[in-house]
């Protein structure tokens, strides 16, 4: 049976890293991502890899969109991988005028997949599959106008966690992967030296390894980091 996985965020650089390794082993890919073009190129790379794929739009700061997103992911009964990519969240200093701000990003950053995965999980169950949030460093520390940022990121690794001491006897693993500067289109060249960042297929290779271990292994946390500093 073709394993399927949904890559929420699969119409950006990692995520479309992550889609074409995916397809390059043989899964359906399930594209998420808010702009037509965008998956398109993701959809045309899976083909190129040898895998085949379909698309899905949604805000991921709208509930009901996000609901769509899990109906039509699970639409199959079963769901091997659910994989989280994106990102979201602006700069804005602490202050009453980035209540709508910081509202938007925890919506982006955690309400929603902690909503995705309560509404994918019974496919994801059948398949006895796997989740895997791309959570990052800001997880991990506090940087000052990122407080919206980092507390979302705080709490989706804590759901994370959570998640996994409810699910792993019934065969689910849950993931957390923490890339360092990776090379992509959001890179500055004037900041970062490009070879020197982790690349996407780096992390792809990561978020591989993540869904296809045995059913008696789980990887529950990973740090990817440069291996030397890429600062200019």
């Amino acid at each position: 049976m073709t394993k399927r996985a949904l890559i929420v965020g699969g119409s950006g650089g990692i995520g479309r890293g992550i889609a074409v390794r995916l397809a390059g082993a043989g899964w359906t890919v399930l594209a998420h991502g808010r702009k037509e073009d965008a998956l398109a190129q993701t959809l045309a790379a899976v083909s190129a890899a040898g895998g085949a794929g379909e698309s899905f739009q949604a805000e991921l700061t709208d509930p009901e969109q996000v609901t769509a997103l899990a109906d039509w992911a699970s639409r199959g009964g079963r769901l091997d991988a659910v994989i989280w990519t994106a990102a979201g969240g602006r700069s804005v200093p602490t202050a009453p005028e980035s209540f709508e701000e910081w509202d938007r990003t925890l919506a982006g950053i955690l309400h929603a997949p902690m909503r995705l995965t309560a509404l994918t999980l019974p496919a994801v169950r059948a398949a006895e599959g796997a989740y895997l949030y791309l959570c990052g460093i800001y997880a991990k520390i506090g940087m000052a106008k990122m407080a919206a940022h980092c507390a979302g990121r705080h709490g989706l690794e804590g759901f994370a966690k959570a998640l996994f001491e409810e699910v792993r006897e019934d065969g689910v693993r849950v993931t957390l992967l923490h890339p360092g500067f990776v090379n992509t289109q959001m890179t500055n060249p004037e900041r970062l030296d490009p070879a020197k960042c982790v690349q996407v297929e780096d992390i792809a290779e990561m978020a591989a390894l993540a869904v296809t271990l045995p059913a008696n292994a789980c990887v529950t946390e990973m740090m990817v980091r440069p291996q030397r500093s890429p600062y200019r």
